[in-house]
């Protein structure tokens, strides 16, 4: 730590100046965790090295008062954070496997509350929210460029989605499989289409508007969606993005209608097209019915285990026994996310996360950027809940504090003018 700081010191930079920049350089840390090793006999990760420095330097520089201030920041966040800190705590004890939970907790409970305590208490000034804003949105233009890349010339694809463009190749970007890619940026995304539809329909016809990061970051999310081959991406996208054309304006609200129409009629005139989407739709292509399957089998063991669920990383053990369909392997999670909370957190676990949402969506009132997204609020979470449907957006290191990273961020305008 001293070696730190004198390091520091030649080189002009104080302890809050280096916190500041680790804030602002938090969203291309992210993936991160995906350098993984061992400290003694205790694993981490690059991304927990990160975070650790944070909460040196905060504590360093802040200190107690810090601390303090940090609290009062929180304001109507106080409670609904001890009672998700706490329900995390008590699935530690409800799992089986209680080293591999507690570690679990430690990524996707404590960490995440920690970063969005401090930079709730360190990230005052308007100027700070709009930069971690745009490294947010330089990161989903960096994986778009790193998705096509792969995309085209099949670089760095893992077994099983190294094969040709027609055989169905999927871009993964640094992560391990195709649909962490697209569950990072989709929230992203959709939020960046919304701040682009607010600037172009308040701004007449002026290029610079239209032409600028929000709109690179929405396309690229798109573009990623489609190389990962995401349908649950896709779908959570575009749908979130029809409803925020559709409240925005009377002129945006005549551009949704008009796509639908487009769409019913390509869906009409091409029977492949048509075939595709109504498979998908009512889950009639492989990936679907594994997850009915799924679904079906975790009904029945949260049937047994209604209140506290399987505990964190106990899904895979607890619901051994029920799994019948022998044929699709036992994944972490039960891909839907109400039943990932469920099994992971128990019915505390679900009714706590659905206040954090609540509290998120309270908190964007009286913004004036979006009033009619609640700031920004509603695009970001709808995506979220949507692609929750099949798949699981929170429980991973890097969703976990992008979830609360977006809290932040989408409630920020509110927080500084108050």
């Amino acid at each position: 730590m001293s070696f730190m700081l004198y390091y520091l010191s030649q080189m002009n930079m104080n302890g809050k100046s280096v916190l500041r920049w680790l804030i602002l350089g938090l969203p291309f840390a992210l993936p991160f965790y995906l350098v993984r090793f061992h400290v003694g006999s205790l694993p981490t990760t690059l991304l927990e090295v990160y975070f650790g420095l944070m909460v040196i330097l905060f504590l360093y520089e802040c200190g107690w008062p810090g601390v303090c201030d940090g609290w009062n920041q929180l304001s109507r966040w106080r409670v609904p954070m001890i009672a998700w800190f706490a329900v995390g705590l008590l699935s530690i004890f409800v799992s089986p496997n209680f080293f591999v939970s507690l570690g679990l907790w430690r990524a996707y409970i404590l960490e995440p509350l920690m970063i969005f305590f401090i930079v709730m208490t360190v990230v005052r000034v308007e100027e700070d929210v709009r930069r971690l804003r745009s490294n947010l949105f330089l990161v989903v233009l960096m994986l778009g460029i790193l998705s096509l890349i792969q995309f085209f010339t099949g670089w760095g694809i893992p077994h099983p989605w190294d094969v040709s463009i027609l055989a169905g190749r999927r871009a993964v970007g640094p992560f391990l499989y195709p649909n962490a890619l697209a569950l990072f940026v989709t929230p992203v995304g959709a939020w960046a289409f919304a701040l682009w539809v607010t600037k172009i329909t308040s701004i007449k016809s002026q290029a610079s508007k239209i032409w600028n990061l929000e709109f690179g970051t929405w396309i690229f999310s798109l573009i990623v969606i489609l190389v990962a081959r995401s349908n649950g991406g896709l779908v959570a996208f575009l749908v979130t993005a029809l409803l925020i054309l559709a409240c925005a304006s009377r002129t945006t609200r005549r551009v949704a209608g008009g796509l639908i129409v487009l769409a019913v009629a390509v869906c009409v005139i091409a029977t492949p097209i048509r075939s595709k989407v109504v498979k998908t739709l009512t889950f009639h292509q492989w990936s679907g019915q594994v997850r009915l399957f799924i679904w079906r089998e975790t009904w029945q063991m949260l049937k047994d285990r209604p209140i506290f669920g399987a505990g964190l990383s106990g899904y895979p053990i607890v619901f051994k026994p029920y799994h019948r369909a022998t044929a699709i392997e036992i994944f972490q999670y039960p891909h839907n996310i109400l039943f990932n909370f469920w099994s992971e957190m128990g019915l505390l676990g679900v009714i706590v996360f659905g206040w954090i949402l609540i509290i998120w969506i309270r908190s964007g009132r009286g913004a004036v950027s979006a009033p009619w997204a609640r700031g920004g609020v509603i695009p970001p979470l709808l995506a979220i809940l949507i692609h929750g449907l099949v798949d699981v957006p929170y429980f991973k290191n890097d969703l976990a504090i992008l979830f609360w990273l977006l809290i932040f961020l989408t409630t920020a305008e509110v927080t500084i003018e108050a």
